[in-house]
Parts: structure tokens; C-alpha cells; sequence
């Protein structure tokens, strides 16, 4: 338990003792210290209260992260029933990542806690400590909703080794999600070819997208062909029109890239951008680690607009993650 060594003080004492040895804004200061505070007054039995709060929102992230390793477990279970294709491997192994990351963070959360609350021994201490103790709650309670979405996305998963029709479903949506990002795509070429003097960030943005598409449907033919080995495996029923769509989805990429192409080429950051992107994209190969794409694309689109002082346009709504772990949305990106 955390110790007051200061005692019973009044809250304005501590407010001008921390403003004098700090820059801090007294009432900022004496914001954060209100957690501390009863009746005016910071003292121990309200700093107890607070840690108190604080260690039963950890103690709800650690039951949500074991919940989340229950559901790992289980489908786990799934997953050695599952025929050994690639389709199932990389699902597994992100959710093994993510469990790993999750279990890291709420061992944080415990340490940190402790180092918070340890020798309040001075008021700049005690004003800390309100800070950082403010910024634990808020990262548990991250950890909370991050262990839910991870419980609930491992039972889908489970759900989905264990049903045809899910995988089969699965995949369908996500061609149809490929499809309307190809098609938004395809309607903000259009729009650009036709204006005088073409937004640059909007044009960037949509060469961004082409490349991300390629990468989704290179991602769809490899799934598509696992998903049909499976379903040859214990003699269910494939989709006969999922090639042919994904084909279509290819089509309209790429008259959507030749039409950037022949456009004006964009040079400086942008230029350096999507060279970098590209880069980084021609080492992707099915079935494709998403999360880790999704970080270069969104440093591409950051640093350049960064760097160029350009805002680019609004990303209009996801399509939200499919059961089989993959989700593009209507700008291109998962």
C-alpha cells in the first residue's frame, strides 16, 4: 500500500509547493490532485481510495486477459483438428502474438501501479504520483477492451475452423469488401482525371490504395485456394464464382493504377513515399501478415502528409473485420 509520508495537508499548500518547483499550471495542478482530496484537504485515506480503484480496474484487465487466454485454449483445441494450410498457421500465430502483448501489458499495469505509489515523500511525489496514476487507469481500461475485442475475435476464429460455411462466408465478404474499396477507388480516379489541377494528397492517397488492393488480392487468391483444398478435404462444397469475382476485383485495380499512371507523376515527398511503400510492399507474400502492413501504409500516408503539409481525404466507413481475420475497407486499407 501506498504510504502519505507527508500526512494530512491542505490541498492549496500543495498546489503552490508543486507550481514552485514546476512550470505546471496550478490549476492543472490541482486537478489531478483532486483524486487526493477530501474536503479540501490531500490525505492518506484518500490517496488509499484512489490506489484502491486503481488495483480493481487491473485486477478486471487480468480477468479479461484470462478470459482471453481461455478462448485461446479452446480454439487452439480448433485448430489442431484443422488441416496444416497456411490459411489457418497465420491466424494462429497472430493470436499468439497478440495474447503474448496482452499478457506484457498487464504485468505493466501491476509494476507501474507500484512504482507510482512508492515514497510520496514530497508534494512535486504525491502530484506525480495523481498523474500517473490517472495514466495507469487509462491504460488498463484499454487493456480491458482490448482483451474483450481478443475474446471475442478467438471465438469467432474457433467458430470458424469448425464451419464450412463460415470460412466459405468469410471469404465471400471479404471479396465483396475488395470489390467496393476497388470500385471507390476506381470513382476517385475518375474524379481526379477530370479535374483541371488534381488535389496531390488525393492522388496519393489513391496510389496508396491500388497497391494496397494488389496486396488483398494476392491475399484472397492464396486464401481462396486453402479454403478450397480444405473443403476438397472433407468433401464440402466450394464457391464456383470466387475466382472470377477476385478476377474482377484484379481488373478494376489495375485500370484504376494505369489510369494514376498516366497522370502527372508525383514527385517529392510523395513520390519518395509511395517509392518506399513499394519497397516494402514487394516483400508481402500470402497469406499476409495484415497488422504489420497496415503500419507501413498508415507511416506512408502520416509521413507524407506530414511532410508535404497535405490532408488528404476522409476514409469513409470500414466495413468492420470479418470471422476469417481479414477486413479492407472502402479506402483500400484493412
Amino acid at each position: 500500500m501506498s504510504q502519505l509520508a507527508l500526512g494530512e495537508r491542505p490541498l492549496d499548500e500543495l498546489v503552490d509547493a508543486v507550481t514552485e518547483r514546476t512550470d505546471e499550471d496550478p490549476e492543472s495542478v490541482r486537478r489531478w490532485l483532486d483524486p487526493f482530496t477530501d474536503g479540501g484537504t490531500v490525505t492518506p485515506a484518500a490517496v488509499e481510495a484512489t490506489v484502491t480503484d486503481v488495483s480493481q480496474i487491473i485486477a478486471t484487465a487480468e480477468t479479461r486477459a484470462d478470459l482471453a487466454t481461455r478462448a485461446r485454449e479452446s480454439a487452439s483445441d480448433a485448430v489442431a483438428d484443422a488441416p496444416d494450410l497456411d490459411v489457418v498457421d497465420v491466424r494462429d500465430r497472430e493470436f499468439d502474438e497478440r495474447l503474448a502483448d496482452l499478457r506484457e501489458e498487464v504485468q505493466a499495469l501491476s509494476a507501474a501501479l507500484g512504482a507510482a505509489t512508492d515514497d510520496l515523500d514530497s508534494p512535486v511525489r504525491v502530484y506525480r504520483a495523481a498523474v500517473e496514476l490517472h495514466d495507469i487507469t487509462t491504460d488498463a481500461q484499454n487493456v480491458v477492451r482490448t482483451a474483450h475485442d481478443l475474446e471475442t475475435e478467438l471465438e469467432a476464429f474457433e467458430a470458424w475452423l469448425g464451419s464450412a460455411d463460415r470460412r466459405h462466408g468469410g471469404l465471400a465478404a471479404d471479396v465483396d469488401a475488395a470489390a467496393e474499396s476497388a470500385e471507390s477507388v476506381a470513382e476517385t480516379v475518375a474524379s481526379l482525371r477530370e479535374a483541371t489541377d488534381p488535389d496531390r494528397a488525393r492522388r496519393f492517397d489513391a496510389a496508396v490504395q491500388t497497391r494496397v488492393l494488389d496486396v488483398v488480392v494476392d491475399d484472397l487468391r492464396a486464401e481462396a485456394a486453402d479454403l478450397r483444398a480444405w473443403a476438397e478435404r472433407d468433401g464440402a462444397d466450394f464457391p464456383t464464382d470466387v475466382d472470377a469475382r477476385i478476377d474482377e476485383v484484379e481488373t478494376e485495380v489495375a485500370a484504376s493504377a494505369s489510369a494514376l499512371a498516366d497522370g502527372p507523376s508525383l514527385d517529392g515527398e510523395f513520390g519518395d513515399r509511395l517509392d518506399e511503400l513499394d519497397a516494402a510492399l514487394s516483400d508481402v507474400e500470402p497469406p499476409v501478415a495484415w497488422g504489420l502492413v497496415d503500419e507501413t501504409v498508415a507511416e506512408a500516408r502520416a509521413s507524407a502528409s506530414a511532410d508535404e503539409s497535405a490532408t488528404g481525404p476522409a476514409a469513409s466507413d470500414d466495413t468492420g473485420p470479418s470471422e476469417s481475420g481479414r477486413a479492407v475497407d472502402r479506402n483500400g486499407a484493412r
